[in-house]
């Protein structure tokens, strides 16, 4: 069966999330990405005069661009570029495909889930959890906001939040958001999940939170509107229809980064 990733089979988690990042970037940003996928090895070896021109940019936009990866910089992006390309593991997902047998199906959904997880182990921004758990740790109250396959995340974000001492509640329904979202006030915070970052009814929650003062943390993709409103992103992006068939990769990292949250917010309160 065909297996997808972003350079054939030794294709590495950075190198895919570009690839299925590449589509929200601007025109200029989509040049440095395409500049990495021609030849990584030498894209962390130049100094970003050399990519600033190789790509045809401004030095600004390369930095924007390694921001946009959920990194902290050129410097940053590089390290996690160059540990994907000197690792040893093999990070490809595999489409299930209609024929398949019950034990190949198995095989792949569970080992397209391992990978995404290594791959969003080897992205996720240090920097974006420390603005997301300062926007937590000081807010009156937090409404996770969620629809579709994300609103089981927001039941557990709930849960996992109030066991940690902060007064949280999961909005679910299309309807009761805009009304909830008004409610919110300057030492809140409206939390939204999303898998594609710019449905209707959470942008509009996010416009009504964020226009009564209230912080807009998300987990969204990157450069999607839902990101540019937020104060502070924690970046998921996914190329799931190539994957698999059932929307569920991201499910899982939504919860594996509630989890993070969650657990971080516990080993603060016992330090107190």
């Amino acid at each position: 069966m065909p297996e997808t990733s972003s350079q054939g089979n030794s294709a590495g988690a950075m190198l895919m999330r570009i690839q299925s990042t590449r589509l929200h970037l601007s025109r200029s940003e989509a040049q440095v990405a395409d500049l990495v996928l021609e030849d990584p090895r030498l894209f962390v070896s130049s100094p970003i005069t050399d990519i600033a021109k190789a790509a045809k940019v401004s030095q600004p936009t390369v930095i924007r661009f390694c921001r946009s990866l959920g990194c902290d910089g050129l410097h940053d992006f590089k390290l996690k570029l160059s540990g994907t390309l000197n690792g040893d593991a093999t990070i490809s997902f595999t489409q299930v495909e209609q024929d398949d047998s019950i034990g190949s199906i198995s095989e792949k959904v569970l080992g397209n889930t391992a990978n995404a997880l290594l791959s969003l182990r080897e992205e996720i921004s240090a920097r974006s959890l420390e603005k997301a758990i300062a926007l937590l740790k000081k807010a009156r109250r937090v409404d996770v906001f969620a629809l579709g396959s994300s609103a089981s995340v927001a039941d557990d974000a709930q849960y996992k939040l109030i066991r940690s001492g902060i007064n949280a509640s999961a909005r679910t329904d299309a309807y009761m958001m805009s009304l909830c979202a008004e409610r919110l006030g300057k030492d809140d915070v409206a939390m939204f999940i999303s898998r594609s970052g710019q449905t209707p009814e959470l942008i509009e929650a996010a416009n009504l939170a964020k226009a009564n003062g209230a912080s807009i943390l998300s987990l969204a993709p990157a450069k999607t509107p839902l990101a540019r409103k937020s104060d502070a992103v924690i970046v998921i992006n996914t190329d799931e229809e190539r994957q698999t068939k059932p929307a569920m990769l991201t499910r899982i990292l939504q919860l594996a980064l509630i989890d993070v949250l969650s657990v971080v917010l516990s080993v603060a309160e016992s330090n107190v």
